[in-house]
């Protein structure tokens, strides 16, 4: 079974355009880590704002990955945070870091694209289950992860494992 390499866990921060499919990758990416018997959350930006309500939503973001790196355990966050300098601030303050730009092409929008993300995710190309497995080959090759995926492990299509029954 497969094991988060190191503690606290690290911070997958997933960002993009509005509509690049941040969301779904991060699904994505978490049901692929799952299947490596890796402990992941997925932090979403809408569910945060949903069910901590008056709070900063980028505050509520990082205190929620905080929780989950402080448990040893991968937290993939899908976040639309269009101005560049906020995201290197995070490069700096947040331990384990990993900005994922989630590229869907030239958009409308005010969003800056980072300069030097640690790693770039097309997806207007392929499926996000390919994008995906870029971004897990990529952790496995820095070590943040190890582990064969386990063919027993099933989940839903929203990247939620099911309970045991």
């Amino acid at each position: 079974m497969g094991e988060v390499s190191g503690e606290p866990g690290c911070c997958v921060w997933l960002t993009g355009r509005r509509g690049a499919g941040k969301t779904t990758v991060a699904r994505a990416v978490a049901a692929q880590l799952r299947r490596r018997g890796a402990p992941v959350a997925v932090v979403d930006e809408s569910e945060v704002r949903e069910h901590l309500g008056g709070t900063d939503p980028l505050d509520g973001l990082l205190w929620v990955a905080r929780l989950v790196m402080g448990a040893g355990a991968i937290a993939v966050v899908a976040v639309d945070q269009p101005r560049r300098a906020s995201r290197e601030e995070l490069r700096v303050t947040v331990p384990g870091f990993v900005e994922v730009f989630v590229d869907a092409g030239p958009g409308p929008d005010v969003y800056e694209e980072p300069y030097a993300p640690e790693l770039r995710v097309p997806t207007g190309d392929r499926s996000p289950e390919a994008s995906a497995a870029q971004v897990v080959s990529w952790l496995e090759d820095q070590g943040l992860v190890v582990g064969e995926p386990d063919a027993r492990a099933q989940t839903r299509p929203d990247g939620r494992i099911p309970p045991s029954r």
